[in-house]
């Protein structure tokens, strides 16, 4: 396995990436670009491995359901999630179904810029973002477990000059159920969230 993105650097955490470095592990993948979308079917979800597309907030919620919902139905207390707010209080409409996913998962990872204070779980830790870090503009759910490997990507189109708030934002994003490229992924946010506790 290639070394992670990060190489241990606090400092290039603000600068870095996610959904950048996601296009580039997939890049050997057979994947697909699916252009601009305004809905991605349960169909393109199962049946497409790797694909990009360019869509607004309310696809990246439903893809995010998708994927929160097969956590919630296929993990039994085994494997991570790792999810991106942007802000966590983008987290509070759906925050009792993270604290279901933590129930029946091993950590629940919840990145964000510290704006509101979820409830406490055990098996939930919050990665403080801090608001110019290119992160907090980024929009992500990775699940790893031994019967689900399944990452949603997605980066905002005008990065920090766009309103968080509003339903009308457009994103790049990369859906995958590749395992290499999902485990790839993990490593990357291992790297995020030991920098973020030795902060």
């Amino acid at each position: 396995m290639p070394p992670v993105a990060l190489g241990g650097s606090k400092s290039a955490v603000k600068t870095f990436s996610l959904f950048e470095e996601a296009l580039k592990i997939a890049q050997s993948s057979k994947g697909e670009d699916l252009t601009e979308v305004t809905f991605v079917s349960r169909r393109d979800f199962d049946e497409r491995e790797t694909f990009t597309f360019e869509t607004t907030a309310p696809c990246l919620e439903y893809v995010s359901l998708l994927i929160e919902n097969a956590v919630l139905l296929r993990t039994h207390r085994a494997g991570r999630v790792y999810a991106g707010f942007e802000k966590l209080s983008t987290m509070e409409s759906i925050v009792d179904r993270y604290l279901r996913i933590a129930d029946v998962s091993e950590r629940v990872y919840a990145f964000g810029e510290p704006d509101w204070q979820p409830p406490r779980h055990p098996n939930m830790r919050l990665i403080v973002l801090p608001r110019d870090s290119r992160l907090a503009r980024e929009w992500f759910v990775i699940a790893n477990s031994p019967v689900l490997k399944v990452a949603l990507v997605a980066a905002d189109k005008e990065g920090a000059a766009a309103p968080t708030n509003s339903q009308a934002r457009r994103f790049r994003a990369l859906k995958t159920s590749n395992p290499a490229i999902v485990e790839r992924l993990t490593a990357i946010a291992e790297e995020l969230v030991d920098l973020s506790l030795a902060a």
